[in-house]
């Protein structure tokens, strides 16, 4: 007799056996499951989507991309398989191609709440906040105790400027659920606390209990530093931001680093630029706001944002993806310079253009539209060359409580630089030598904005920038707190107050914690 198929009920029933096994971590034993169907059904879709999920936990994310889009293929409008790729490619920060998937997930499922809520996140992240509040209370009305639509909701309301709101919905749900982490965290980024807060106490509580991840504790020690730190308890606060660095997987390669740095600076020479004179595009729309991160970059961008001929498209990725398609990567620290010097007049003007349909995509009227990635300074070099007309500003701030204020801030894996306060005044002196080499270099002008200055006389200082920009003076550059814009960075609740200058000599307050900086700063200090 011939063999007969499993029947559809029997492979339900196997792929919730490797659903189970997934979801208690035993992912060796999923595989096998999920690959057993497939060995059945090379194209069978649940199993596809399932093995695209368990590619995401070993973090083999082009892998999983090509299953989902395997399952796509078979099923084009099922609303898990969508939801599953756009959640993905958010993960992947390719926040537009995850909004296509996302809506159509909705428009297959109008009520589903995960889908609701990563697309209100990708709107969120293209700084789109209407319509990602629009997206997060929709989810509420299909599930009003979706904690994932509350926490959503809390987060945007940070961004765009309503932290007491979003108080209250961290505070209702930790009344819910008390060891809440994101509740915590988010609770923790919303305000300054008083000396006698108690949430210090929930927070601490969390941070013993045994069951907490590693990565809920990274992002505790952070939130408990935050605490301390605005209770002015600030050898407490340090030994808790220490402590989350130790979580750190593996060292940051300075001598990499500096390899890179050493090949703009050897190769990038007034010479250079000058047998270049008519290479890119003569636009004068783009504006890069460059420096260390925690330097006033969030600030200066606040500032140029509020004035009516400026957009404010935050911190693109656009140009670290023109450096990619020229063979830049950590690991081929010569690859970018010796691209620059092969690049044609030609290859210049259609890199310029394709950067400016990028920012068509952000704003197609204001007259300039700023670009705040800060480390875009690395890439100044190529910015000159595609386009000489442009507006640099280059953020400065006292070494020390610059790169002490990085240090306080959890950023993503790819700043590995802040592990340490050592490895952090290393990776700033390394800053200050290719800057210093841009300025010399250079055609094209640099604006500096020294963010003690700018605490100091903003007026002055901001009328030095909007002159600089190009345009006429506009008195709503001074109250830029009030300016009705998302913001997605560390400096989100910040750049909500008017100018303050407690931030100015903080690193004083530290005492020895901070001697390892000192010392990989050297004569940095004296300046």
């Amino acid at each position: 007799m011939p063999h007969e198929p499993p029947s559809k009920e029997h492979i339900l029933r196997t792929l919730q056996i490797g659903v189970d096994l997934q979801r208690d971590q035993k992912y060796l034993e999923a595989e096998r499951i999920y690959q057993s169907v497939l060995r059945a059904d090379p194209r069978h879709a649940d199993a596809l989507n399932l093995m695209g999920t368990l590619s995401i936990e070993a973090k083999n994310f082009d892998v999983a991309l090509d299953y989902f889009a395997k399952a796509l293929r078979r099923s084009p409008r099922n609303p898990v398989y969508n939801n599953n790729m756009g959640s993905l490619l958010l993960r992947m920060k390719r926040n537009k191609e995850a909004r296509q998937y996302l809506s159509k997930a909705i428009q297959a499922r109008p009520n589903f709440v995960e889908a609701l809520c990563n697309l209100a996140k990708a709107h969120k992240l293209m700084l789109n906040g209407v319509e990602s509040e629009k997206l997060y209370r929709r989810a509420l009305l299909a599930d009003p105790d979706s904690l994932k639509a509350r926490l959503g909701l809390a987060d945007l309301l940070i961004d765009n400027g309503s932290a007491e709101d979003a108080a209250v919905i961290y505070e209702d749900i930790l009344r819910e659920h008390p060891s809440s982490v994101e509740a915590l965290l988010g609770l923790a980024a919303s305000r300054k606390f008083a000396p006698d807060a108690p949430e210090i106490d929930l927070i601490l509580q969390q941070i013993e209990a045994p069951a907490t991840p590693d990565d809920a504790l990274i992002q505790l020690h952070h939130a408990a530093g935050k605490i301390l730190n605005d209770q002015r308890r600030y050898g407490d606060a340090i030994k808790h931001f220490s402590i989350a660095k130790t979580y750190s997987k593996g060292a940051f390669d300075l001598h990499r680093h500096k390899l890179f740095y050493r090949s703009l600076i050897e190769t990038l020479t007034p010479e250079f630029f000058a047998e270049r004179s008519d290479f890119g595009s003569e636009s004068e729309r783009p504006v890069f706001i460059v420096g260390m991160p925690r330097s006033g970059t969030t600030l200066t961008e606040q500032i140029c944002a509020s004035h009516p001929d400026v957009y404010g498209a935050g911190e693109l990725s656009e140009l670290h993806t023109i450096a990619r398609l020229l063979g830049h990567s950590a690991s081929k620290p010569n690859a970018l310079a010796e691209a620059l010097i092969a690049m044609t007049k030609r290859e210049s003007k259609k890199l310029a253009d394709l950067y400016l349909s990028g920012l068509k995509k952000h704003d197609r009227k204001a007259l300039r539209v700023v670009d705040k990635m800060p480390h875009n300074y690395e890439f100044l070099g190529l910015i000159s060359l595609l386009f000489p007309n442009a507006k640099i500003i280059n953020c400065n701030r006292d070494p020390m409580d610059n790169c002490l204020s990085c240090f306080m801030h959890r950023f993503s894996e790819s700043h590995g630089y802040n592990a340490d306060l050592e490895t952090i005044g290393y990776y700033y002196r390394q800053y200050r030598e290719l800057m210093d080499h841009w300025q010399a270099v250079l055609p094209t002008p640099i604006l500096l904005m020294q963010y003690e200055e700018t605490v100091a006389d903003l007026e002055t200082r901001a009328q030095a920038l909007i002159d600089f920009a190009g345009l006429p003076w506009d008195p709503a550059c001074l109250a830029f707190h009030e300016t009705e814009r998302t913001v997605r960075t560390p400096s989100r609740w910040q750049v909500r107050q008017p100018i303050y200058t407690t931030s100015v000599k903080r690193w004083t307050r530290y005492g020895e914690a901070v001697e390892p900086l000192k010392s990989a700063l050297g004569n940095l200090l004296d300046e």
